[in-house]
């Protein structure tokens, strides 16, 4: 059987309405997101300690909740996991435009990330199912670039929409998350979970000791990639005047990403090998953050961008096709759910330790120098960590078309 024929006929329909739900809900989300901050601070005059507070609660409900919901996700069916989740998120979105108490927007917030933490897996190991026959990384490649796409163009629907009010922003991203409903609802096959031969355990997941050594990997890479909501604003406040350049700097990284995503993926999946990408991707951010804090200037940050967004472009798809082939049959969701808390944790950790390390390139002399030389540090370390023989248990992250059901 060809690579091209019968497995790409079935499953390109399906995999289109998995695109178009990415595009979509990335749309939704952030044209919403970027702006709840300001309507919580200028619109509602709340205390920048409660947004913050706000914040740590999506956070938490959403990948704190990751393995259960990628668990239910496996019992329940993709499908179903997808439709109840994008329910769940829209009417969270919908709150924040009605409610001003602090209670109203804690159940938002925590409605808010519970959607997220049902559909997120769900989606990811949809993609697994629907990938059979077809090389994993370009599949994710394909579906970065999709949400990216949807990255540039949720804040200036967003930015128009305010400009009418914030209720019209929150009611217009909940709507486009119930257009997912239908979509997923109409579009998606059923029975997208796989088969059970055994009884999906998370226990069971967590037992894998393989995969739990690559989400310590993981982490430890995500601890750089979280830099990108911290080395940016800060670097983009220190060198470019005024606020609209970090709009342009983000706007730049997702431009790259989509014009570069799928390209890369074919190229670094067809000659290396899972762990030396993941390798080069660690050396990449860590290089774009140390290029960023070290040539203070605006071509510096835009340098520095540029080589940290060629990192997530090689990791991230590499990332999410090594999850799936780590995964046994029926418990796909569920690795995607221990992966997302792997990154949340890598995420924590690389905001709290980034946040003291960014005191000190405030110091003189060679203090300042110290937070860029840490994060290069960690970046080689890790980098040589993955490319020791065995650091990753091999999986089958571009799976033949003989395995498909």
């Amino acid at each position: 059987m060809s690579r091209r024929d019968p497995g790409r006929q079935r499953t390109s329909p399906a995999l289109w309405v998995l695109y178009t739900d990415t595009f979509t809900m990335a749309v939704g989300f952030y044209m919403l997101v970027p702006l709840l901050a300001v309507h919580f601070l200028d619109g509602l005059g709340m205390a920048i300690a409660l947004v913050g507070v706000l914040s740590a609660i999506r956070s938490i409900s959403q990948n704190g909740l990751m393995p259960v919901a990628g668990w239910i996700a496996d019992r329940v069916d993709y499908k179903r996991a997808i439709s109840v989740g994008v329910l769940i998120r829209a009417a969270g979105f919908a709150m924040f435009g009605v409610v001003d108490s602090t209670s109203g927007l804690v159940v938002a917030s925590v409605l808010t990330g519970m959607g997220g933490a049902l559909f997120h897996p769900a989606s990811y190991a949809a993609y697994a199912a629907l990938a059979q026959g077809r090389d994993r990384i370009k599949v994710y490649a394909t579906r970065e670039m999709v949400s990216n796409l949807g990255f540039v163009v949720g804040p200036v629907v967003g930015g128009l929409v305010a400009g009418l009010d914030f209720s019209y922003v929150s009611w217009t991203s909940a709507g486009l998350f119930v257009m997912v409903l239908f979509v997923t609802l109409v579009g998606l096959p059923n029975g997208l979970a796989g088969r059970r031969e055994e009884k999906v355990s998370l226990r069971k997941v967590f037992a894998d000791r393989a995969f739990v050594r690559y989400c310590v990997l993981a982490s430890a890479l995500w601890f750089l990639v979280s830099q990108l909501y911290l080395v940016v604003p800060v670097r983009a406040r220190d060198v470019l005047p005024g606020t609209a350049g970090l709009g342009v700097v983000y706007s730049a990284a997702a431009v790259l990403m989509v014009a570069t995503t799928i390209p890369i993926a074919k190229l670094t999946s067809t000659r290396m090998r899972p762990a030396s990408v993941l390798a080069l991707g660690a050396l990449a951010l860590s290089s774009g953050i140390a290029v960023m804090g070290l040539w203070d200037t605006a071509a510096g940050l835009f340098v520095g961008v540029g080589v940290f967004t060629l990192g997530q472009i090689v990791t991230q798809p590499t990332m999410n096709a090594i999850a799936a082939g780590y995964a046994k049959d029926g418990s796909v969701a569920s690795y995607f759910g221990v992966q997302g808390l792997a990154f949340a944790i890598g995420g924590v950790i690389g905001n709290t330790m980034g946040g003291l390390l960014y005191t000190l390139a405030g110091g003189s002399g060679g203090v300042a120098l110290v937070p860029w030389f840490v994060f290069l540090v960690w970046g080689a370390v890790l980098a040589l960590v993955l490319l020791r023989p065995g650091a990753l248990t091999p999986v089958a992250v571009d799976p033949k078309p003989d395995a498909e059901d």
